[in-house]
């Protein structure tokens, strides 16, 4: 009996808060296989990633980018024969910190317009990724000014 191919697919969040499924590329999904055999918590691992994505059909090999959030991972035996596969480009929150270098590893050598696409996503996540460590620190100040305001009590 023949093997059933693996596929990947995730659900992925855009910046204009719209959702979708897309499959995990061919080259991707080898390695995040190997992963798979390794890890059990492999899922958790591309889980809020950003990942570079087509979202429109290909034409003389060329579609407009843009890169989505990972909200959810799943295993199928179904592809996809429409345009809604990953690049194999993708960065986790810690990478995308560093929106320099996150830009320059995920602009791979795309069009201008797709540059400029990607650039604009990118640069929304990482405010959203900025604003969640701000709060976050605001949560830690809080707790630390409650508890010198009870030491001084």
């Amino acid at each position: 009996m023949a093997r059933q191919k693996t596929y990947i697919w995730c659900k992925l969040e855009f910046t204009d808060g719209t959702q979708s499924w897309y499959c995990i590329s061919r080259v991707l999904r080898k390695a995040i296989l190997i992963e798979k055999k390794q890890n059990r918590f492999w899922k958790n691992e591309l889980i809020n990633n950003y990942i570079t994505v087509a979202t429109t059909e290909y034409k003389n090999n060329r579609a407009r980018l843009t890169v989505g959030k990972i909200l959810e991972v799943s295993v199928s035996h179904h592809g996809t024969p429409g345009s809604n596969w990953t690049r194999n480009q993708f960065v986790t929150p810690e990478h995308l910190l560093n929106f320099k270098s996150a830009y320059n590893y995920l602009k791979h050598d795309y069009t201008w317009y797709n540059r400029l696409a990607i650039w604009v996503a990118l640069r929304y996540w990482h405010n959203e990724l900025k604003q969640k460590q701000i709060k976050h620190w605001q949560r830690s100040l809080g707790k630390v000014r409650g508890k010198v305001y009870h030491l001084r009590k």
